[in-house]
């Protein structure tokens, strides 16, 4: 009938307008870019890197739940998974790096000025990278998400997800491996302008892989940084973890 046609796109209407009201106090999408111009080194001073979470408030944190496949995957035996209204970043200086998403629910990083006051913080290592070259790791780390899945997903595309490999690219000792994943980012896609990336200024830092090396008694100058493993633990010892019998609606 004509007025159940009218009642259907009323309520679509609602329905719409409802959805962008929480995609805005969501704050979807693309944000200004808040780090200064400055050089672009990866063997600057040391700094501490934190990992920290703030809550997604209120509905917001629902609704995200629901558009990133939470609401599906509640009925499934899936064990526990990530409270998506807890959402992490890395946190570097005076900046906060963090995974978000534009209104395609894509993901994308973007970068704040860091209000420590507003986030749970823990010290997980140190970098050093300036905050241009910060940034344009975590723009080499987002691109390679999206290149294997733009899309959020709560277990395997979250926050979590860009802060492990962000961190991973940036940790005292992983200068070799960055310089060759940003040296075919940079290839590929003409994006980054860090100089110098095979330049080691500080070798004595590197990462051994070797068990036996790292155990010579005759390399006391070896740095090991295990910033990683330290944040993983971190983060699952401080993320609230859902299960299939507990609802968020």
């Amino acid at each position: 009938t004509k007025a159940g046609t009218k009642a259907k796109k009323r309520v679509s209407r609602v329905s719409s307008r409802a959805k962008l009201s929480l995609e805005h106090s969501l704050g979807l999408g693309a944000k200004p870019n808040v780090i200064p111009p400055g050089e672009p080194r990866i063997d600057g001073s040391l700094r501490p890197v934190q990992i920290g979470w703030h809550p997604v408030a209120g509905m917001g944190g629902k609704w995200l739940a629901e558009k990133s496949g939470l609401g599906k995957m509640i009925t499934r035996e899936i064990g526990t998974y990530p409270d998506p209204s807890q959402h992490w970043a890395v946190l570097v200086g005076d900046f906060v790096h963090q995974l978000w998403m534009d209104e395609q629910l894509d993901v994308i990083y973007i970068n704040e000025e860091c209000r420590r006051e507003e986030w749970h913080v823990f010290d997980v290592g140190m970098t050093r990278f300036t905050d241009e070259a910060l940034k344009q790791a975590a723009d080499m780390t987002i691109h390679n998400m999206r290149e294997k899945r733009p899309a959020y997903n709560l277990i395997s595309n979250n926050c979590q997800n860009f802060a492990v490999l962000l961190l991973d690219a940036i940790q005292v000792g992983a200068h070799r491996q960055f310089a060759t994943s940003f040296a075919v980012y940079s290839a590929a896609t003409g994006a980054g302008t860090i100089k110098d990336l095979f330049a080691d200024a500080h070798p004595e830092e590197q990462k051994v892989h070797e068990p036996e090396e790292a155990e010579r008694p005759e390399r006391p100058e070896l740095y090991r940084m295990d910033t990683v493993q330290n944040a993983q633990q971190v983060m699952d010892e401080n993320t609230t973890k859902l299960d299939n019998h507990r609802s968020l609606f």
